[in-house]
């Protein structure tokens, strides 16, 4: 048994969706093995109509009217971008990724163990796989919002096997006393994949289909570029929610979210200030931009101040539902755009340090991406083309299949 990724010799062209929080993400990417990068030849955002007093109903109708017309537009545009640079190319990779709330990463560990030695045999890993795969089903049974709502399971990975406490990529033939299987579970909203589905049978019929949770991917390419670390913590700022993921001994152990993001602050701030939401939509991008109060009016300050530290307070929770004992990892990854995670950096480093009375580290995602894998020519055209962190990220996944991780599509 192995646990990395299959490998495949030639170029993938892949249509990259993302559904996020409040918006939706669409890309054309073209993978050479041979590249550090995808060459992205096409990409967009569009973003659903929400607003404070929607209700859930209101929410899901107008996520999947955003995925519709994004798709559409990447089977337009797109695919007409891709026969300017690519002439004759097709489109043989649907990806789509699904940020919280609209789906969620489920994590869990199944032991065996005997006093004698034993040896690990296939039966044995699928017997632990199939156990797995039943605490995930019971976790969906147990809790009726999900069963309302029609979650489904997308994705599945073994991201992790451990003989006697040490990592494996190979436990067969091996005796032990102790086996450990960590598996990995990305559950989607059902109206939302279905979507996706349909979408994608009816635009892209000969391409595959492939589904993960944004976390995933997240997780995915947290290991691609960072290799050696093996405790931290995961921070995904979209536009309508926030989602933490505890990462120990390199593996993904435990995901939640609040539904609080970008867009979530701004229509508070605009209710506090009695103003349109574009108008204090507008606000906080400028502070966003100046990394700083100093040009605002004091009843502005105080309005942002007091919102800014609801959200603090909110993160503080997060942090301290890590799904064990311990407290968060010293280290943070912070996912978002390249302005909103210069600004939330310390506002994330100082709600982890109030929760666990120790320091953290914050790396933001958009800078260590752009600097490990764009470079001189490579990096201007992205910033020509303005693409954003969730645009290379996703098509960074694609580009790697996994980052190493071999993934069971359901």
């Amino acid at each position: 048994m192995s646990l990395f990724r299959r490998t495949n010799g030639g170029r993938r062209i892949g249509a990259v969706v993302e559904v996020g929080s409040g918006s939706v993400v669409t890309a054309l990417a073209v993978s050479d093995p041979h590249e550090a990068h995808p060459d992205i030849v096409w990409a967009r955002r569009e973003f659903a109509n929400l607003s404070h007093d929607v209700d859930a109903e209101h929410s899901i109708k107008s996520m999947l009217a955003t995925i519709m017309d994004s798709v559409m537009l990447l089977e337009s545009e797109g695919r007409q971008a891709l026969e300017t640079s690519y002439p004759g190319a097709k489109i043989d990779t649907f990806q789509v990724s699904i940020s919280a709330p609209w789906a969620y990463t489920v994590s869990k560990v199944i032991t065996y163990e005997r006093e004698e030695a034993f040896t690990v045999t296939n039966d044995l890993i699928e017997s632990l796989i199939k156990k797995a795969n039943e605490q995930t089903l019971e976790i969906l049974h147990q809790n009726e919002f999900n069963q309302s709502a029609g979650l489904n399971i997308m994705t599945r990975a073994t991201t992790d096997i451990t003989a006697n406490g040490y990592q494996t990529s190979n436990p067969i033939g091996q005796k032990v006393i102790s086996l450990a299987l960590t598996q990995v579970s990305a559950i989607g909203q059902g109206l939302i994949t279905g979507a996706v589905e349909d979408l994608r049978h009816k635009l892209f019929p000969r391409a595959t289909l492939e589904r993960y949770s944004a976390m995933l991917v997240f997780y995915s390419l947290m290991r691609e570029l960072y290799p050696t670390t093996t405790e931290c913590c995961l921070v995904d700022l979209t536009y309508e929610a926030t989602e933490i993921a505890i990462i120990r001994d390199g593996v993904l152990q435990y995901s939640t979210h609040t539904a609080i993001g970008l867009n979530t602050l701004a229509r508070n701030l605009a209710i506090r200030l009695d103003r349109p939401q574009a108008d204090a939509d507008s606000l906080l991008k400028r502070i966003y931009n100046e990394d700083s109060l100093d040009t605002v009016s004091d009843t502005e300050r105080t309005a942002i101040t007091n919102l800014l530290t609801e959200y603090q307070n909110a993160l503080e929770s997060l942090f301290h539902e890590t799904g064990d004992s311990l407290s968060i990892p010293k280290v943070i990854f912070l996912h978002s755009s390249f302005v909103h995670e210069r600004y939330f950096d310390n506002i994330i480093a100082d709600a982890a340090k109030t929760a666990t009375s120790s320091s953290h580290t914050v790396h933001t995602l958009t800078h260590d991406l752009m600097l490990g894998k764009y470079q001189g020519d490579s990096k201007i055209k992205i910033l020509q083309k303005n693409l954003d962190t969730a645009t290379l990220m996703a098509c960074q996944f694609f580009h790697k299949q996994g980052s190493d991780q071999d993934f069971t599509q359901m």
